[in-house]
């Protein structure tokens, strides 16, 4: 995945020992959290285009052992920035300093995120402390050198379950260098001007921990946070614009230039698996398939940031390549056979990039654009093992911005219809009144719903009878003969088929039988009364579950689940049951809109999810004759 160059890591000076105590937090940081930053802040000071320092400061109060992460200290180095002065202290819940950290306390990697090559080293330290509350606090410098394209991003918070008491951000630049900046969730920066500098700064006060909440939209869309580029700009020997995205996509398309070149090898490869092909689709598809066979996937971040591929060339070579650098493989390898095809960047969690506002670390991914005749494919080269011509959800209705022609575009990838992303159940259950039951189940699952299972055909016996076993609710139960068929298409799907048999089917009380309408595990029913966020449905789909039981002929149905029928505006679910004679069939039907819907609707949203698990949780009553 493609990196931000720097991390967002924030607030302002106090000391710990004046700040550790946690009665001295408001209770309206309390609530909901974990974890509370004390003071985030970066202090950035921007000199030439080659030259900038910041100074950061981190003191967060550990409240439980769910956020002992929070306590760590991480900054990554680059040939292009170093870690300058560093200390650190930790604090008991009454502010006495426990232990004093030094540089030299740092431990050191030269591999980052699990990349196989990269040009980035990792500082770390894992603080922990015998009790809680405990307060750590870091103070430490940065330089940077030989350019920057972006300012260090402001993210003070950057998680759920953790408040911030206070943030700062300061932008100190040349006065009336240009430069440009983006506030999510937080307000425009006070400017003051003296001595030659212009000073921008943005604080932030009291902003409380984001509570979990089902459907809630991702956690970058609500978090502060605040993008800063300077509009003009070097970087290791090169010299780009970031006044806009077609201005980056033009530095962008010169990182390409020259990277695209392939070996003889190569070439005979190409021409050997496309020529006998008739049409540009078949080509693309075998060399997709080439491009899964020969290579492998590990992250590097080398290369004018972390931006640049590697070159075609050094992927034949090596056999492997980040998103970068395959991404830039396949399109060198459909040029050698006549094919356009388009690197673009996209984010694999935010669906939205700024139309009004160009900045590489709003992306962290790369993938590529091919347009044919009647259709454009994107091709996600990192895995191949994802169907040919299938957009998966991580990209799926995401903005990305396509290099071409020496430019660069925002463009939406496209998104499967909410009716495409289906699961289709089937299920025959046999009885007995002795509370034991036997039975066969298919489930097929497409599109969107197919990436539940994708893993699914790679697994051994066993991690499929355990998959399928978390699943179900029936206690004792057993899975046998798991069949799978899957069928990996533009459209994919997978369908799998078991056995299963349990001595303890359903609940015998004196002579009636509490039988469960499906053997699958209960749906989840919202309580919450308060809501904070809109509600966010990423992904749209349809279910369908039509069950059959068989019931022997001493036992009569007494009660059922009333059939129902429920539409509102993000979905709607129905409930049918038909009772004959031995034959118990429901049929239990969900369709679910992808949108967003105002938090004002979540009354309305959550007594349709329980209505919903209320109707399909429900027993079938029988009673023995």
């Amino acid at each position: 995945m493609m990196r931000s160059m720097f991390a967002a890591l924030l607030g302002v000076a106090c000391a710990c020992m004046a700040r550790a105590q946690v009665p001295g937090i408001p209770d309206s940081l309390l609530k909901n959290s974990d974890a509370v930053a004390r003071l985030m802040s970066v202090d950035f000071v921007y000199n030439t285009p080659t030259s900038a320092s910041a100074k950061f400061v981190e003191e967060t109060t550990i409240l439980n052992n769910t956020a002992t992460d929070k306590g760590s200290f991480t900054c990554y180095v680059s040939p292009t920035n170093s870690l300058k002065n560093f200390s650190g202290t930790l604090c008991d819940a009454q502010g006495r300093t426990l232990r004093k950290f030094k540089r030299s306390d740092l431990k050191y990697t030269e591999f980052s995120g699990g990349s196989l090559a990269s040009d980035i080293a990792t500082y770390y330290l894992e603080v922990y402390a015998p009790s809680y509350p405990y307060t750590v606090r870091y103070e430490y410098e940065m330089a940077y050198k030989n350019g920057l394209f972006n300012f260090p991003t402001f993210i003070p918070v950057g998680s759920k379950g953790t408040a911030l008491e206070k943030g700062v951000y300061t932008v100190s630049v040349p006065a009336g260098m240009q430069f440009r900046y983006k506030g999510l969730h937080i307000g425009a920066p006070a400017k003051e001007s003296a001595d030659g500098r212009d000073v921008y700064r943005w604080v932030l006060e009291n902003v409380p921990a984001i509570k979990p909440e089902p459907a809630s939209p991702p956690i970058l869309d609500l978090v502060p946070l605040v993008f800063a580029v300077p509009e003009e700009f070097e970087y290791e020997k090169t010299r780009g614009s970031m006044r806009d995205w077609a201005s980056y996509g033009a530095w962008q398309c010169g990182l390409l230039e020259g990277r695209a070149r392939l070996p003889e090898a190569l070439r005979a490869e190409v021409h050997r698996r496309t020529d006998g092909l008739a049409t540009d689709r078949e080509k693309v598809r075998a060399l997709y398939d080439y491009l899964g066979e020969s290579t492998r996937y590990v992250s590097i971040q080398l290369g004018i940031g972390g931006q640049q591929p590697a070159t075609a060339e050094e992927v034949f070579k090596t056999k492997f390549g980040d998103c970068k650098a395959l991404s830039n493989y396949m399109h060198a390898m459909l040029g050698e056979c006549g094919i356009e095809s388009d690197y673009a960047i996209i984010h694999t969690s935010r669906r939205r990039m700024s139309p009004d506002f160009a900045s590489p670390d709003q992306a962290d991914h790369a993938i590529l654009r091919v347009p044919l005749a009647r259709d454009t494919l994107w091709l996600e080269c990192t895995n191949t093992e994802v169907p040919f011509g299938y957009i998966h959800r991580k990209i799926a209705g995401h903005d990305a911005i396509v290099f071409r022609n020496g430019t660069g575009e925002l463009v939406t990838l496209p998104q499967y219809a909410d009716s495409l992303n289906r699961m289709v159940q089937e299920v025959e259950i046999t009885i007995s009144e002795d509370g034991s039951a036997e039975g066969h189940i298919t489930e097929r699952y497409e599109a969107g719903q197919y990436e539940q299972l994708m893993e699914f055909p790679k697994m051994d016996e066993r991690k499929r009878t355990d998959y399928l076993l978390g699943e179900l609710k029936i206690p004792m139960v057993k899975v046998t003969r798991i069949t799978c068929d899957e069928r990996k298409e533009a459209l994919p799907s997978i369908e799998v088929g078991y056995a299963i048999g349990s001595p303890k089917y359903f609940n015998i009380t004196g002579n009636r039988c509490f039988v469960p309408q499906t053997p699958f595990t209960n749906l989840p029913q919202y309580r919450d009364k308060e809501r904070h966020h809109d509600i966010y449905l990423g992904m749209g789909y349809s279910d369908i579950t039509t069950v059959r039981i068989r019931v022997p002929e001493n036992m009569q149905v007494e009660a059922h689940p009333k059939p129902c029928s429920v539409t509102e505006p993000f979905g709607s679910y129905s409930l049918k049951v038909e009772v004959e004679k031995g034959l118990i069939t429901i049929e239990q039907r969900t369709r679910i809109h992808a949108g967003t819907y105002p938090r004002g609707m979540f009354g309305q949203y959550r007594d349709f999810v329980t209505g919903r698990a209320k109707a399909f949780n429900a027993n079938i009553v029988l009673k023995k004759q």
